[in-house]
């Protein structure tokens, strides 16, 4: 598989989306919705199932401030820390210290969930994949000096400003979003292993993917205070403190960076083919099946199983954070991006709709009928040779480097990194003719009467 193009290629498409055709050498169309939609700071990173990352930040750290964002700056992961928690936890069932559909009364030893005597139980797999009926529930964060324990959130006790974790729906019967899940598997997993959280994830998930820049310590942004970007509210307001405490580590405390994130969504797709060594495929393949028919949810994983962008990850937003992280399985290539702000979101959905023009098309998995293959002209001084290269379409114009083309559903084929794409066409007077349709011209290349050697 050929790798795909980096984070200024992303940002090409991007610019093009944003510019009405227009694909720009420069980034233009970064900064302008970064300046439209209030964010500071963004970081994006490109990566492939081969494991190679490129990565950039853009924007400052904070507002009011000149330093800049780096690939190496680290976000708050938001809710991707259920996407993190539910890989350890899987870990964890392989390992045979967890039962997927064993009833967490087995496990849980510190804190038991009320008002379920007599009552169907609930199973780690529930809680994995948000089914187990519990409270809703968002976490907000509180400052570093007023955060409460895990067992007071799960509790509603001391200063915790949620409600306490109770049974509300009938689990299994339906999917419902909702960070008390993870509360309640964070609980477990401690008492199942008799570990901090923090430390059985970074034994589990975060040293063995190399994934150096995260943690799910609520120390590390002061630890490292110039690597953290500061939160912000909605119009670029800065977050008291520079960021939230959360308690609730599983379900939103992990701080992390895209290019962390990519290794572990690359290896969750490494898995899912039988190539991990954390991970085997039976696990991976449940992580990314719905858990509910006709649902978009696994076990800790969206998913999107729509042909035309299949792709499976997860999305975040806390107070003053917002992110993604996905891999698009059939290309083999994964995208992450974070920001400083709540009002991130409408940025990431540019990046994400770039992304899927880029990477959730299929590449050639069978070869192309050989008959396509050749020289073609578009006129004397400007050949383009189309040729198989093992089993993909490989596509050179004039002086140009091969590369290979990207398949899409109706039998066109889409260049890497221009607005162009290849269609060949059956006439009544020719055999076969190539169209090069570039921001919406469309030009006929003839087969070459002498073909190359």
């Amino acid at each position: 598989m050929d790798k795909p193009q980096d984070w200024v290629s992303l940002l090409g498409e991007l610019d093009r989306q944003v510019s009405s055709g227009r694909l720009s050498p420069d980034t233009a169309a970064l900064p302008e919705l970064m300046s439209s939609y209030d964010v500071p700071g963004v970081s994006i990173a490109v990566g492939d199932v081969s494991g190679q990352v490129w990565a950039a930040g853009f924007g400052v750290m904070a507002v009011g401030t000149s330093t800049p964002v780096t690939a190496s700056t680290a976000f708050a992961a938001c809710s991707i820390s259920k996407h993190v928690a539910a890989f350890g936890a899987l870990r964890l069932v392989q390992a045979g210290v967890l039962d997927l559909d064993a009833d967490i009364a087995e496990y849980l030893t510190s804190w038991h969930l009320p008002g379920r005597d007599g009552q169907q139980g609930i199973t780690v797999r529930q809680l994995l994949a948000h089914t187990a009926g519990l409270s809703d529930t968002w976490y907000r964060g509180y400052p570093a000096d007023r955060a409460p324990s895990l067992l007071q959130v799960l509790e509603g006790s001391g200063t915790t400003t949620t409600p306490p974790v109770r049974p509300t729906v009938l689990p299994g019967s339906r999917f419902r979003y909702s960070g008390s899940h993870y509360s309640v598997l964070q609980q477990l997993m401690v008492d199942a292993t008799g570990t901090p959280f923090e430390d059985l994830l970074r034994t589990l998930v975060l040293e063995p993917l190399a994934m150096a820049d995260s943690s799910f310590d609520q120390r590390f942004p002061h630890q490292r205070p110039d690597q953290v970007a500061h939160g912000h509210h909605g119009g670029g307001t800065r977050i008291p403190g520079g960021w939230r405490t959360q308690p609730e580590l599983a379900a939103a405390g992990l701080w992390s960076t895209p290019t962390d994130l990519l290794r572990l969504d690359l290896e969750i797709a490494r898995a899912v083919s039988g190539r991990s060594k954390l991970l085997d495929r039976d696990l991976a393949t449940q992580m990314c099946t719905p858990q509910i028919p006709a649902d978009s949810y696994g076990l800790g994983t969206e998913l999107d199983d729509r042909a035309e962008r299949r792709r499976f990850g997860h999305t975040g937003l806390n107070v003053g954070y917002t992110c993604f992280s996905y891999v698009w399985p059939d290309s083999g290539a994964a995208v992450a991006a974070m920001t400083n702000s709540e009002d991130g979101w409408e940025l990431l959905v540019s990046i994400r709709a770039a992304a899927d023009r880029r990477y959730a098309t299929t590449r050639v998995t069978a070869a192309p009928p050989a008959d396509v293959t050749g020289r073609y002209v578009l006129r004397d001084d400007y050949p383009i040779d189309v040729a198989l290269t093992e089993g993909h379409l490989t596509f050179a114009a004039s002086t140009q480097q091969p590369v290979v083309l990207l398949a899409d559903p109706d039998g066109r084929y889409r260049h890497p990194d221009l607005d162009l794409e290849v269609r060949f066409v059956r006439t009544d007077d020719q055999p076969l003719v190539l169209e090069l349709r570039q921001e919406g011209v469309t030009q006929t290349a003839r087969p070459a009467t002498r073909q190359p050697e």
